[in-house]
C-alpha cells in the first residue's frame, strides 16, 4: 500500500502528516469562528451542547501542543522512539477529533480528512521498520 522507505525518511513523512492535520484542525476552527452562532455559543458558555470551561480550553491547548511536539519529535528522535510516540499520539488525537461531533457538511468533511490523516500516521507507524522492531530471529514485528 505504501512505498518502501528507510527509517529516517519515514519520520519526515509522518511529520508532514502531523502539520497537515494541525492545519486542517486550525482551518476547521477558523471556519467555525466566522459563524455568529458559534461566537454566541462560546460567550454563553456552551458550544454545540458542550460546556466551554477554562479547564476544557487548557486541555484542548495542551493536546495541540502535544501534536506540535509530535511533529518535532518525529524528525529529531531515533526512529524507534519516534515510532512509539506516533503510535500513542495518533489514537489520542483521533479521540480528540471525535470529541465534538460535526453537525454540518463542511465540518464533517474536515473532520473526515483529519481522521484519515491521523489514521494514515498510525498505519505508517505500525509498519515502520526500525532497529528496535526486529525480533531476535530477524523477523519484523508490527505490534507495539
Amino acid at each position: 500500500m505504501f512505498r518502501e522507505q528507510d527509517a529516517e525518511s519515514t519520520g519526515d513523512v509522518i511529520a508532514r502528516l502531523w502539520i497537515f492535520t494541525f492545519f486542517t484542525m486550525i482551518f476547521r476552527d477558523l471556519h467555525e469562528m466566522a459563524v455568529a452562532s458559534t461566537i454566541e455559543g462560546i460567550l454563553s458558555g456552551t458550544f454545540e451542547g458542550n460546556p466551554v470551561t477554562d479547564a476544557g480550553l487548557v486541555v484542548g491547548g495542551g493536546i495541540l501542543v502535544l501534536m506540535l511536539a509530535t511533529f518535532v519529535l518525529s524528525t529529531t528522535l531515533k526512529p524507534y522512539a519516534a515510532r512509539r510516540i506516533n503510535l500513542a499520539m495518533s489514537p489520542l488525537a483521533i479521540a480528540g477529533g471525535l470529541y465534538i461531533v460535526p453537525n454540518d457538511p463542511d465540518d464533517f468533511l474536515l473532520a473526515t480528512v483529519t481522521i484519515a490523516a491521523l489514521s494514515t500516521i498510525f498505519l505508517i507507524s505500525i509498519f515502520w521498520r526500525t532497529a528496535g522492531s526486529h525480533s531476535v530471529s530477524g523477523e519484523v514485528r508490527h505490534a507495539v
